[in-house]
């Protein structure tokens, strides 16, 4: 049998993290350019997650990385079944068997 599954281990967004992505995404859906969203967040004196200014390559990887995330999550893979087969062996009366020889 074959299962496939998007990989489930994938780290958590922090609050902190999910502010940025939400306010980027109010921002862009008002008309802003990645370079205007960075400056405006940069005003207001919000750092990157590593405590750095914005520049709006940042912004537009924040996107980016947070798209490609819900995609690779929300991928349906397709069923593949194989032959299979599975054999159940009760031992309780083989073992009472062996004890009863000592």
């Amino acid at each position: 049998m074959t299962i496939r599954r998007p990989s489930l281990n994938v780290p958590l967004y922090s609050k902190y993290q999910f502010f940025l992505y939400e306010t980027i995404t109010e921002k862009r859906e008002k008309g802003k350019t990645f370079d205007q969203i960075a400056e405006w967040l940069n005003k207001k004196g919000y750092l990157s997650v590593r405590g750095k200014k914005f520049k709006g390559n940042h912004i537009h990887s924040i996107v980016k990385k947070k798209r490609l995330k819900d995609e690779k999550l929300e991928k349906e893979y397709p069923e593949i079944r194989s032959d299979f087969s599975l054999e159940v062996v009760d031992k309780t009366l083989v073992n009472m068997f062996e004890g009863s020889m000592v």
